[in-house]
């Protein structure tokens, strides 16, 4: 599930919910922290878009450690398959 991949990816990254949730707002994000919490814990459903936005600032927050000389590849969020 897209969710599991997010929240692993964060785990391993040490990132918070609200660092993600911060660059999820400003990469567009519509939904609150606390919505994007829930979907992140499997409790609450998001649209594609907002799943994919949420993928790509966790990603890009990984980017960032990595640049930053963290020392190993980390996991990535998984984004959505479109059919």
């Amino acid at each position: 599930m897209q969710s599991q991949t997010a929240c692993t990816a964060m785990a391993e990254s040490s990132l918070t919910v609200h660092e993600v949730y911060l660059h999820y707002l400003n990469s567009g994000g519509f939904f609150d922290e606390f919505e994007m919490d829930a979907y992140l814990h499997g409790l609450a459903p998001l649209p594609r878009e907002e799943r994919d936005c949420i993928a790509r600032a966790v990603n890009e927050l990984i980017d960032d450690l990595l640049a930053r000389g963290a020392p190993h590849r980390r996991p990535r969020a998984s984004y959505s398959r479109i059919a």
